[in-house]
């Protein structure tokens, strides 16, 4: 991958990001009122979340840590070798996890968890992304 491309990575999730940010949280009730809301929390949280595993797997290709078979092991071999730190694993895999269910369960995505992850999680979204891009500078 190259510098341009890391570049195009995360200016989708700089955008995706930045939507995220414009859909109602005031309250579960307020997001769930309109199906436009949740189709867009998916949609952004599913494309901010691959480009996330996108880094992690260039990450992870620079260090020359061979290829990881999920998503989660990806984090715990980038945790191994130090650039992540210790806990990521733990707390940023659930989160790709997620991803994994909006593709391939799409009809068994709860909204309350999606809800849950905009309101509650997104922040680590942007902590992640901090992370890789300054072990991908290392």
């Amino acid at each position: 991958m190259t510098e341009a491309e890391i570049g195009g990575k995360l200016a989708v999730l700089r955008d995706s990001m930045d939507k995220l940010a414009q859909i109602p949280q005031g309250s579960y009730e307020e997001f769930a009122a309109d199906f436009r809301n949740v189709d867009s929390a998916l949609r952004r949280l599913q494309t901010s979340i691959q480009a996330l595993i996108d880094l992690a797997s260039l990450t992870s290709a620079r260090l020359g840590l061979g290829t990881s078979s999920t998503s989660r092991e990806l984090l715990e071999r980038l945790e191994s070798a130090g650039a992540l730190p210790a806990g990521s694993a733990n707390r940023f895999g659930p989160i790709f996890g997620f991803s994994n269910r909006i593709v391939h369960l799409y009809d068994r995505v709860d909204e309350r968890i999606v809800f849950r992850v905009l309101t509650e999680e997104r922040a680590d979204l942007d902590a992640l992304a901090r992370l890789l891009v300054t072990a991908l500078q290392r």
